[in-house]
């Protein structure tokens, strides 16, 4: 049986990453277009995100999306910037 959370209104399997991670966007979207605050439930935990709280939730998000990508066999891809000054030819 799934275990179910609620975000945002919306009951979704915490066993899927790939779902849990659309959720979590859509509160992003929200916050970022204004809302002032988006609850989530985790079983008995209530969460509530505000504009203030969005790095907290972009680390979640970040979180559900390696997650989603190791259960689909790929890796998401991040950017890391590299400073090669020619040396090594």
């Amino acid at each position: 049986m799934a275990d179910l959370v609620n975000i945002d209104g919306a009951d979704v399997d915490i066993e899927n990453p790939c779902e849990v991670v659309t959720a979590l966007r859509k509160v992003e979207l929200k916050l970022a277009a204004g809302a002032a605050v988006v609850r989530t439930r985790f079983g008995e935990d209530e969460v509530q995100f505000t504009a203030a709280s969005m790095i907290r939730l972009r680390e979640l998000i970040a979180e559900y999306e390696r997650k989603c990508a190791a259960r689909q066999g790929r890796r998401v891809n991040t950017f890391l910037p590299t400073f090669n000054k020619g040396f090594d030819r």
